[in-house]
């Protein structure tokens, strides 16, 4: 899929619109199970050998073992996220959103049984990536397996169509599964989230969206020097766009995340005061936080010195 996140429709079914998960399954373990086989086509930004690696993480071997680790990292990540980004948003939406991201606390499992359906959720949510990548794109088990994907219409072979179509219809899935899971979440209690000045605010969204277009142009800069130019096919660098920008989000929202994290724990630490106000003091001059190939990924995949 040209956006990795569309395949988080694919387990929704599996989850509650209160945020909980059918039956024993983990819904955000689920969800970063469903991101894990694409993860590498990020980190390549700045890992060697990334794009390569994700041969592996489609498979099914690697759907066992890699996808399930690079999901426990994801909802590691998410957990480390998740009060901060919510603090971004404006405070009238906070409390419902809040509601929902936190689901229900996994302290009350047994240990045991936590892990194991944990493992369970992670390996589910990337069996859904693999699947559904298998017939949208060239040379997978799936388009082996119905050979009419490769044939073409309008100069691109179906299993395109099926690419791109399904990669915005299933965005639209879960836009649509959010604002209906919203509207039945009531309003939760946001006393244990950072409050942010406006002046802190602003400076998170600037440094996020720098690290973005930063990320973006980076990953295409590359793709260019080696390609020598646009494609003839202008959408067929959209990956490239994607997997720049998608690694310059993770690296502004975690370094962001670090900085509200450390501060308020900060603030707690010599007693001024609950985390919940720690960000929106100052203990000094200056803003709160500082400013400062008709396979697009297997056509990624094959280029070395655009990695």
């Amino acid at each position: 899929m040209p956006f990795t996140l569309s395949h988080a429709a694919a387990v929704l079914p599996l989850v509650r619109r209160d945020g909980t998960g059918r039956g024993t399954l983990l819904p955000s373990v689920m969800i970063a199970g469903s991101f894990a086989p694409d993860l590498t086509y990020f980190a390549a930004s700045g890992v060697p050998g990334g794009m390569e690696f994700g041969s592996f993480t489609h498979s099914l071997a690697g759907v066992l073992t890699a996808d399930a680790v690079i999901a426990a990292l994801l909802v590691g990540a998410w957990l480390l996220l998740r009060e901060p980004v919510v603090a971004l948003l404006p405070r009238t939406w906070q409390g419902r959103i809040l509601g929902l991201v936190r689901g229900r606390g996994w302290h009350e499992r047994p240990r045991g049984p936590l892990l194991l359906w944990g493992y369970v959720s992670a390996v589910l949510g990337a069996a859904t990536h693999t699947v559904w990548d298998a017939f949208t794109h060239h040379d997978r088990w799936g388009s082996e397996l119905l050979p009419v994907l490769d044939e073409e219409f309008g100069g691109q072979p179906l299993f395109w169509y099926l690419q791109y179509g399904g990669s915005a219809l299933a965005l639209l899935a879960v836009a649509c599964f959010a604002i209906s899971a919203l509207r039945r979440c009531p309003d939760t209690e946001t006393a244990g989230l950072p409050r942010l000045t406006r002046r802190a605010r602003i400076g998170a969204l600037a440094l996020i969206g720098g690290c973005v277009v930063l990320g973006a142009a980076h990953r295409t800069a590359r793709w260019l020097a080696y390609w020598g130019g646009l494609p003839e096919r202008p959408w067929e660098i959209i990956p490239t766009l994607c997997f720049g920008a998608g690694a310059g989000l993770a690296v502004g929202l975690l370094g962001y995340a670090v900085m509200v994290r450390v501060r308020s724990g900060q603030m707690v630490r010599s007693g001024q005061g609950d985390p919940s106000a720690a960000v929106s003091r100052r203990s000094g001059p200056g803003p709160d936080l500082p400013s400062g190939s008709a396979d697009p990924h297997r056509a990624e995949q094959n280029r070395p010195a655009a990695r």
